[in-house]
């Protein structure tokens, strides 16, 4: 082998002999400490009226509430019970909101879901809204507010 070669291989072994122990002779590192999460607060989820079938007549004991969510929470939520509150009426004077009534105190019969970020999604609690018998022709045609407090859980 000539001198140059030998030279050559020489000086490589000692170049790897010498990355070799730099890349030994670093330190390993270790860490310690905290690191913190933080929990979003829950959003409440909008309910808007809305008009679905026209169900209520005189003596009509199981009426539908129809409304819209909209939910601005990163999760579903699934509504499970409903509280009432005050009733308004289209035509106060022709029908009064006082002929309605609404059983608020069963648990939703069909649970309403709502998708994560949804908006207007179309909401029902069936069964629940009574218009007195004593309801005259001026009911025609009327619609009510109902307020609405809903209670669930995230799905």
């Amino acid at each position: 082998m000539s001198k140059r070669k030998k030279l050559f291989v020489a000086l490589a072994s000692v170049a790897v002999l010498v990355l070799g122990g730099i890349a030994y002779a670093a330190w390993t590192a270790d860490g310690s400490g905290t690191g913190k999460a933080h929990a979003r607060d829950a959003i409440v989820v909008g309910v808007n009226a809305a008009t679905g079938t026209a169900d209520l007549y005189p003596g009509v004991t199981d009426g539908d509430i129809h409304f819209t969510l909209d939910n601005d929470n990163p999760y579903a939520v699934t509504f499970t019970g409903f509280t009432a509150g005050m009733i308004t009426s289209s035509a106060p004077v022709a029908c009064p909101a006082s002929l309605v009534t609404v059983d608020d105190t069963s648990p939703i019969s069909v649970p309403v879901a709502v998708a994560a970020g949804a908006s207007g999604s179309a909401g029902e609690i069936d069964g629940v809204v009574s218009l007195d018998h004593a309801a005259l022709d001026g009911c025609q045609g009327v619609t009510f507010d109902i307020d609405l407090t809903l209670t669930g859980s995230q799905d």
